[in-house]
């Protein structure tokens, strides 16, 4: 009878245990303890965080990054004393005698440079060159400097167990926003634009690259989030879903030429622009002028600034968030993490 009860007990603890394992994930994914409360009423952690979600990854990367670069100079400095060639020597000098071996920038670097980067001539001078040649130094001590680390950490068994913050990653509905690409494609990247926004001009050109350098793999969705600052932003907004209501493809077109002229975006310039592409005029008009779209611009807004989106241009990449006109290789880095490359 004993022997039953021990059992029983244990059977249990295990179903507690099981049940305890649940809670613990779901909290987790949604925390909703009290982090106040205010005339009887609570505001759980997750309405704290909701919304801000993406600027706590980035202080919690932050973090991350001072506590690893501290840590990589930590090991950096064991893995040089334990060098049988340190012995006597400052670390410093070490470096520079065995490892990067004082490197040089010739003048086929600095072309190289100056092509990949697109600098354009009038920029080139001699002072320019000599930056070049500093720059290029030093990146090539870096790369060498990495490459010994990583060579010297596998022969001592280096194990680092800093747990690097994940993105988070946002469910956002597509609706019947314009979309460009094929429906099943693996990357959904999800623009929130404002037609009156620079940036947001300067960041079209990226995304016109990924698109033409991942052919197949994206499916761009356009969203509004016209910012109060820009007096024709909302009604360009307005215009452009006027333009879907006739096609899908006379929105993408309309779209470019916004971004390619935004000082023409009142009711006269969005009709000269409208009829350059071929809508009809009589409707595409009616619609603007009634406001036909307003809530739904209005809507973008609200679902915009409920995922964290309080600027221009605003990027989802799978639910990824990136802000603002980034360059093509922090697009590129999402992307190939997403495809598994």
């Amino acid at each position: 009878m004993r022997q039953k009860s021990i059992v029983t007990s244990i059977l249990i603890c295990l179903v507690l245990a099981g049940f305890t394992s649940e809670i613990l994930l779901a909290a987790k994914s949604v925390d909703n303890r009290a982090a106040a409360i205010i005339d009887n009423q609570i505001i759980t952690n997750q309405q704290v965080i909701d919304s801000i979600e993406e600027q706590l990854y980035q202080a919690e990367l932050k973090i991350y990054e001072l506590k690893y670069n501290r840590l990589r100079s930590m090991l950096l400095v064991r893995l040089i004393k334990a060098h049988p060639f340190s012995q006597g020597m400052k670390a410093d000098d070490f470096i520079k005698k065995y490892v990067t071996k004082n490197p040089t920038a010739n003048k086929a670097d600095v072309d190289r440079l100056i092509k990949v980067n697109k600098v354009p001539i009038e920029k080139i001078n001699a002072a320019f060159r000599k930056q070049a040649e500093e720059f290029i130094i030093e990146q090539k001590s870096r790369q060498a400097l990495d490459q010994w680390f990583n060579t010297q950490s596998k022969e001592h068994g280096v194990i680092i167990n800093l747990k690097k913050p994940a993105r988070p990653k946002f469910e956002i509905p597509i609706g019947n926003s314009p979309v460009l690409g094929d429906a099943n494609a693996p990357i959904t990247l999800i623009e929130y634009s404002d037609f009156q926004c620079p940036f947001c001009a300067r960041a079209e050109a990226t995304v016109k690259q990924l698109l033409k350098n991942y052919p197949g793999k994206i499916k761009l969705v356009y969203k509004n989030f016209p910012l109060s600052n820009h007096d024709d932003a909302f009604i360009a907004a307005e215009a452009g879903f006027c333009a879907q209501e006739q096609s899908q493809e006379k929105f993408w077109q309309l779209h470019d030429i916004m971004f390619a002229d935004p000082r023409g975006l009142n009711l006269q310039g969005l009709v000269s622009k409208a009829k350059s592409i071929g809508l009809d005029l009589v409707q595409f008009e009616s619609c603007v002028k009634n406001s036909k779209f307003g809530l739904k611009v209005n809507k973008d807004l609200a679902e915009g600034s409920r995922f964290g989106v309080n600027s221009t241009p605003a990027f989802f990449i799978n639910g990824k968030m990136l802000l603002g006109a980034q360059p093509y290789d922090a697009f590129k880095k999402i992307i190939d993490e997403e495809l598994g490359q």
